[in-house]
């Protein structure tokens, strides 16, 4: 109707369709204006809802943030699991390549590691890269109990090392995403996933017979 306010106009949505809405709009906002100025009322404009929804569902913005954060990369960069622990490292690492090469990608890669003095937006932050990182180190576990992957092998340190490269080309070096990088820097990584610490495989074998260097370093 002509004479209806804007916030009469939002429609009352609830449940996946509420959630879907919100979680868009929170991700535009984001890389409009910034992950330290999302506001409810903002997002509930943006996705053409009342702003109470927001309220009752996340109770804060950085609960919003951390959703919609972890919703959008899930959905973008997945946690394969072909039975090849190579294979999914490349995969999980070329889709997040792919991702960052996108104006979301970018944009949410920077906001995601810009300080800010609020701690409500740094919990939310150091929350989504927990669930992120417990979630791709399965990857590696899962090498583990197949044999692919020593047991030493410390998982995080793989996702570490493999994200870290495409957060340095998006962050630091303003470059673009090498199309080849991911398969490169997985086969870089492939031997010490094998062998383990120190170069040493499961059953406690050098890298190589008479290699005395070894134990300099161990």
């Amino acid at each position: 109707m002509a004479g209806q306010t804007n916030e009469e106009r939002r429609v009352a949505v609830r449940g996946a369709k509420l959630r879907a809405l919100v979680l868009d709009a929170t991700i535009t906002r984001i890389a409009e204006v910034g992950i330290d100025q999302v506001r409810f009322a903002d997002v509930a404009a943006e996705a053409g809802v009342h702003e109470s929804s927001l309220y009752r569902r996340w109770r804060t913005v950085p609960r919003l943030i951390v959703d919609a954060l972890t919703d959008r990369t899930e959905s973008e960069v997945p946690v394969p699991d072909t039975g090849s622990v190579r294979r999914d490292l490349e995969l999980f690492t070329s889709d997040l390549a792919r991702f960052a090469r996108t104006p979301i990608g970018t944009a949410l890669i920077c906001f995601t590691v810009v300080l800010d003095e609020d701690p409500g937006i740094e919990e939310a932050r150091g929350e989504f890269w927990r669930q992120r990182l417990v979630a791709a180190e399965e990857i590696v576990e899962r090498g583990k109990r197949r044999g692919e992957v020593a047991e030493g092998v410390d998982a995080r340190l793989v996702v570490l090392t493999l994200g870290g490269l495409i957060h340095l080309h998006v962050t630091h070096l303003g470059a673009a995403v090498p199309e080849t990088l991911a398969d490169q820097a997985v086969a870089l990584l492939m031997p010490g996933l094998a062998q383990g610490p120190a170069g040493r495989t499961d059953d406690g074998a050098g890298v190589a017979a008479g290699d005395d260097t070894e134990a300099d370093f161990a």
